[in-house]
């Protein structure tokens, strides 16, 4: 994972693949994938030496289990997963794929409960959606004992937005907008 200010392609379009694996990104997400095509797509984005991450509950004809996380990694060579399920990232973690956690920040005690879920788990990143939530209670995140990285999804549709973003200390944003890539 970077240190800069990353913005990850999220891709729902295969047509669209080859315009994220050409943008800076360094990570691309294969956000509407099947186990069926998921080797070349992989192997596609591996070719731009970029990595690779999937997001776990999108994935059709998988199940997040053990078994299947080793497959991701070993198999289908994915570099790391976006999740909700703390016990498919816990996983994820300890066979070495990087994890991004992602949550949905729709009131205080979804606030409350996400803090207290990371205390005790440590991911590569943590993802906020939406990011229009992610924004408005920036300072209240901030306050939460994190030490990953922070990024924002969800309805982000200008660069005024992104910038926005980054301008609060968030590291990274994901979005599947194809004209926010570049």
């Amino acid at each position: 994972m970077q240190n800069q200010k990353t913005i990850i392609p999220s891709v729902r379009e295969l047509k669209l693949l080859q315009l994220a694996c050409k943008s800076k990104a360094s990570i691309i997400l294969l956000s509407n994938t099947d186990i069926g095509n998921l080797i070349k797509q992989t192997s596609y984005v591996h070719k731009f030496r970029k990595k690779a991450f999937v997001h776990l509950e999108l994935i059709a004809g998988f199940a997040p289990d053990a078994k299947g996380l080793r497959l991701l990694k070993n198999m289908y060579q994915v570099d790391g997963v976006f999740t909700t399920n703390i016990q498919a990232g816990n996983i994820a973690k300890s066979i070495g794929l990087n994890v991004i956690y992602r949550f949905f920040l729709i009131d205080s005690r979804s606030l409350k409960r996400t803090g207290a879920i990371l205390e005790n788990n440590k991911f590569d990143a943590i993802e906020v959606l939406p990011a229009c939530s992610a924004i408005a209670e920036s300072a209240d995140l901030a306050k939460l004992n994190i030490s990953s990285k922070l990024f924002a999804g969800g309805f982000i549709k200008t660069l005024n937005m992104v910038d926005q973003i980054f301008r609060l200390g968030f590291s990274g944003i994901t979005t599947s907008n194809s004209k926010l890539w570049q």
